[in-house]
């Protein structure tokens, strides 16, 4: 064994890693354009991708309403729409317009049948058998896939943060506005810090000791009446759900969120704390390193924007239905 092994993990920390929101995989994917049965869309073990990260993925969900027998996918042109942006970024392009691209995974959810919440995970990348590492010249493969998703990414009682000791790459070393697959490895290893450490997630902070984001969803805090968020030149990802939360709470309170740099001690001196991204929706913090923040509990807004976005996306709300696209039409079967 080699020295400087990591610990055993406890048992509850090793259940922590293992144990998943997502169901078992749908078993038709699109490949180019193309349904395919999942165990038929292999990749060569020479793809230029799995030595290199090389490509971008995104991840939009899909919510099921039983009264409506329908399913909808929430946001779907925006993140397609960051998808092609991501691509840009990268220098590759995207095969489909948004909107095929859009009706190309709802023709996806009916081929595979899915009546209930949802994951859908779009994939460009370098498939090439190129080992060199570069990124021109190496052919792409498209691909989208579908997982049930029926539970929690994150606790909606509250989630225990650590800050890493990893630091949020800056854009200098890696395109940050890009979702870009190599870049996650840092992310992972501040997700399994923290959960090895007894915490459900990790807190970032940029390389000059300001907060960025966590593993996978963007952080907003609240001092009395006002509600800051890092600004994009922190080396977050702009997501999809952090405008939303702008956006609903400027319709709550009538004041706009402020996009600022926050010190970490804010944290903890704040009177909530909140996570938001595509797999998380909302998500309150109710420790940092051990210490309560704010009552200890999830806070009002934080309540209200979790219950509000979730009724959003299975329109069981009437407002922003533009955020959402109906994969069946009225019935729900076809």
């Amino acid at each position: 064994m080699r020295s400087g092994a990591p610990p055993e993990l406890t048992a509850s920390a090793a259940s922590a890693i293992d144990s998943s929101p997502f169901g078992k995989p749908c078993e038709v994917v699109l490949v180019d354009g193309e349904f395919l049965p999942a165990a038929d869309a292999r990749v060569s073990p020479y793809a230029n991708v799995l030595s290199y990260g090389t490509g971008t993925f995104d991840g939009i969900r899909a919510f099921w309403n039983p009264d409506h027998e329908d399913l909808y996918l929430l946001e779907a042109d925006a993140h397609y729409d960051r998808m092609h942006r991501s691509a840009r970024i990268l220098g590759l392009a995207m095969p489909y317009r948004t909107p095929d691209l859009v009706e190309l995974t709802a023709e996806l959810l009916r081929h595979n049948r899915v009546r209930e919440d949802a994951y859908v995970r779009p994939v460009l990348f370098l498939a090439g058998e190129v080992l060199p590492v570069r990124m021109h010249d190496v052919s792409t493969r498209l691909t989208v896939a579908v997982t049930p998703f029926p539970g929690d990414y994150a606790s909606p009682h509250g989630v225990r943060c650590k800050v890493s000791t990893w630091r949020r790459a800056p854009d200098v070393t890696v395109p940050i506005r890009a979702k870009v697959i190599g870049s996650y490895i840092g992310p992972a290893l501040a997700k399994t810090e923290a959960v090895r450490a007894g915490f459900d997630e990790a807190l970032m902070l940029t390389l000059d000791g300001f907060v960025a984001e966590a593993t996978t969803s963007n952080v907003f805090v609240r001092g009395g009446d006002a509600w800051a968020t890092p600004p994009v030149t922190d080396d977050i990802l702009p997501g999809i759900t952090r405008r939303q939360v702008m956006d609903l709470i400027c319709e709550y309170t009538g004041q706009s969120v402020s996009e600022r740099r926050i010190h970490r001690s804010e944290l903890f001196a704040c009177d909530e704390v909140l996570l938001c991204g595509t797999a998380t929706t909302v998500a309150g913090v109710v420790n940092v390193d051990g210490a309560e923040i704010g009552s200890g509990a999830v806070g009002e807004m934080t309540t209200r924007l979790h219950d509000d976005i979730r009724a959003i996306a299975r329109r069981k709300s009437p407002r922003h239905s533009e955020w959402t696209t109906p994969v069946y039409g009225s019935g729900g079967a076809r």
